[in-house]
């Protein structure tokens, strides 16, 4: 329709029309864009903004979320873990304390059970967000003798997609992707 009009009007301009969603929707029938001009967006993140289609070329998570335990404790069934006691453990429990929160970017009302992944599997998030860490349920992984701090839990990346950690928190990948703070070590590889 966009073209219809432009050739009604005879107009001669490069044209910026197709963003990551309209890349993603025609490149199964059409390989390359009517416009001259596109921005890839959020594909450049390797988040597909269409979860209906997919690219004749799988996408490749680009941006990894990462940061280290820094306490590992065991509680007793019944206790609670973070602000307002939001998580109570249902049987003895250990609880691994990352060093990311909201004032990194990681979003404040991720649910409990919002995932993580560490070791290769996946623990939930128990408790609320604070501003500099989360604190996450690792009784179920491995062996929790293996679990040590200094460990890397990716939040969000190859092993976890954003868009599913998006969902827990009630919000979009985008916010996510853009919204990590300065505090935030870049590691470009």
């Amino acid at each position: 329709m966009f073209d219809d009009a432009c050739a009604v009007t005879e107009a001669k301009m490069d044209l910026s029309v197709a963003n990551s969603a309209a890349l993603v929707s025609t490149a199964v029938d059409r390989p390359h864009p009517s416009s001259q001009w596109v921005r890839a967006g959020i594909m450049l993140y390797g988040h597909n903004p269409v979860s209906q289609v997919q690219p004749p070329h799988p996408l490749q998570s680009a941006m990894r979320l990462v940061a280290p335990i820094i306490a590992l404790r065991t509680i007793k069934s019944g206790e609670s873990v973070g602000y307002g006691s939001t998580w109570t453990a249902e049987r003895q429990s250990v609880i691994a304390t990352v060093a990311i929160g909201y004032a990194d970017g990681y979003p404040r009302h991720a649910a409990n059970g919002t995932p993580v992944v560490l070791h290769n599997q996946r623990a939930p998030l128990a408790g609320t967000v604070s501003m500099d860490m989360i604190t996450v349920d690792v009784t179920g992984l491995m062996p929790t003798t293996e679990i040590k701090v200094g460990d890397i839990v990716e939040l969000w990346g190859p092993n976890l997609p954003v868009a599913e950690v998006a969902h827990h928190a009630n919000t979009i990948s985008y916010e996510l992707l853009t919204g990590v703070t300065a505090r935030v070590p870049r590691h470009l590889i």
